[in-house]
């Protein structure tokens, strides 16, 4: 009967540590796969229920700057579409850190692109 109970217990933790991944195990598996969207979703829900803690803000706001950086390389969107979203990644990264250089730099130099397209009538 013991034994049963032990092979029970084990069966019911396998199977339940399989579908009760960590949030940020699953945000960074979608982010390898690209699809930081997802990411973010889940780690701004964990983040409301865990403000404070490190690993969950450093991680969002590198996931942030990360899509930032997709979003401008996208060549099937037009510079009005994809700047604007990037930037606004990239003000979200930083809120949550402002030591990532990269989304730093990222967003000074969207903000001059930006100017440089109105100043040439350009959309």
């Amino acid at each position: 009967m013991r034994n049963s109970l032990v092979v029970l217990l084990f069966f019911m933790f396998l199977v339940g540590g399989c579908s009760l991944a960590d949030p940020i195990s699953k945000a960074q598996s979608l982010a390898k796969k690209g699809e930081y969207e997802r990411a973010i979703t889940l780690l701004e829900e964990e983040h409301k229920t865990k403000p404070s803690s490190v690993p969950v803000t450093s991680l969002l706001a590198q996931f942030y700057s990360d899509y930032g950086l997709t979003l401008c390389q996208d060549v099937d969107k037009p510079p009005a579409v994809k700047y604007p979203r990037a930037k606004e990644q990239f003000a979200m990264a930083l809120a949550l850190n402002p030591y990532l250089n990269e989304a730093k730099e990222m967003y000074e130099m969207i903000e001059k692109i930006q100017a440089s397209l109105k100043a040439n009538n350009v959309q």
